[in-house]
């Protein structure tokens, strides 16, 4: 007979495991994300007035006067 608390633990554990991959996953995918937009607002756009990240797209794009004048793939 299997005992209910072997089960029950073996649950947890592969519970446990899989709440922590995607918590590590999702730190890495927001760390990546703030780094990309760094690199555009201060790498890519710095001579520019204003700057839009775009994280769907991984696209940099440098506005002056309202206008783009620089685009740039960040993928």
């Amino acid at each position: 007979m299997v005992n209910g608390w072997k089960v029950t633990a073996i649950i947890f554990i592969v519970l446990f495991i899989v709440e922590t991959s995607l918590f590590i996953w999702a730190i890495n995918v927001g760390s990546e994300m703030i780094d990309n937009e760094n690199e555009c607002a201060y790498n890519i756009c710095e001579d520019y007035e204003t700057y839009f990240y775009d994280d769907t797209d991984k696209m940099c794009y440098c506005y002056k006067n309202h206008e783009l004048e620089h685009q740039k793939y960040m993928g």
